[in-house]
């Protein structure tokens, strides 16, 4: 029951922002479902999933489809309910923003609302070669090196980083509040330009990608101090409206913030903290 999160290679810090590796034992922690409520993020993953496979439900959905073992996530909107099996072991590269386009060299908006099988967009062998060393690893930090050695021999044919990558890096650190004009200027873009560029490497408008940043950053605060009321937290994260967020909430939760089920945020506030 423990994660822990690894800067990536030096070479690697322009492509990657993190690679985590989580483990739970759900056998050892009856107080808690293997079934989790997941909002959207703003990060794009490929994830090696090493013991039990994940199963996924989208909204709409009425059963749960079992995925494979090395997934792709694609730019997401929506809230997703995972069953993340009774032993979970995953390894997770979080890429920086148009990183994964920049690795996969397709236009993000072809992923929009996907999760993919890894094999179909890098090659099934590789995959399965990455997959099998990552599950005969000694230890976690065995792992890591095998994960940045392949990523590390891709480098060189990877799409160039642009100007536009260096504004899509600053709308994140910025927490979604910084104006479209500011960013096309780092880009070295017309307004029109760096919205094109933005689809094409993030898969979505740059205006939604700051709307999924804040929400994000919000709900990760709420996570972490749940002491804290939605209304100090808006406020807290570029929020000067408050209905502003609410439609935020709506849209990327698929739900108000008064109707979240207060029982299942402890309960995944539990779970982060067991895997700390």
């Amino acid at each position: 029951m423990k994660s822990k999160v690894y800067k990536p290679h030096p070479a690697l810090q322009d492509l990657v922002n993190c690679i985590s590796i989580y483990g739970v034992d759900f056998t050892q922690t009856q107080a808690f479902t293997n079934i989790y409520r997941f909002v959207p993020a703003y990060q794009r993953y490929i994830i090696f999933y090493l013991e039990d496979p994940i199963k996924v439900r989208k909204s709409g959905d009425d059963d749960f489809i079992t995925k494979a073992t090395c997934v792709t996530i694609g730019p997401q909107d929506q809230t997703v309910t995972l069953d993340m099996g009774i032993h979970h072991l995953a390894v997770c590269i979080a890429f920086q923003p148009g990183g994964l386009h920049r690795l996969l060299k397709v236009p993000m908006s072809e992923l929009y609302g996907e999760d993919l099988d890894t094999r179909l967009l890098l090659g099934n062998q590789e995959i399965a070669d990455i997959t099998e060393r990552l599950k005969e690893a000694d230890n976690w930090d065995h792992m890591v090196s095998i994960t940045e050695f392949y990523l590390l021999r891709k480098v060189t044919q990877l799409k160039p980083l642009l100007p536009v990558d260096q504004a899509m890096a600053a709308l994140v650190s910025t927490s979604g509040n910084v104006t479209m004009e500011e960013l096309a200027s780092v880009a070295c873009l017309s307004l029109r330009q760096f919205e094109r560029k933005c689809i094409e490497r993030l898969g979505m408008p740059p205006k939604q990608y700051a709307s999924l940043i804040r929400f994000c950053k919000a709900y990760q605060l709420k996570e972490q101090f749940p002491e804290k009321t939605w209304t100090e937290i808006a406020y807290s994260n570029g929020y000067y409206d408050q209905m502003h967020f609410i439609r935020d909430f709506k849209k990327f939760a698929g739900i108000t913030p008064s109707f979240i089920d207060e029982e299942e945020l402890k309960n995944t506030i539990r779970l982060h903290k067991l895997m700390r």
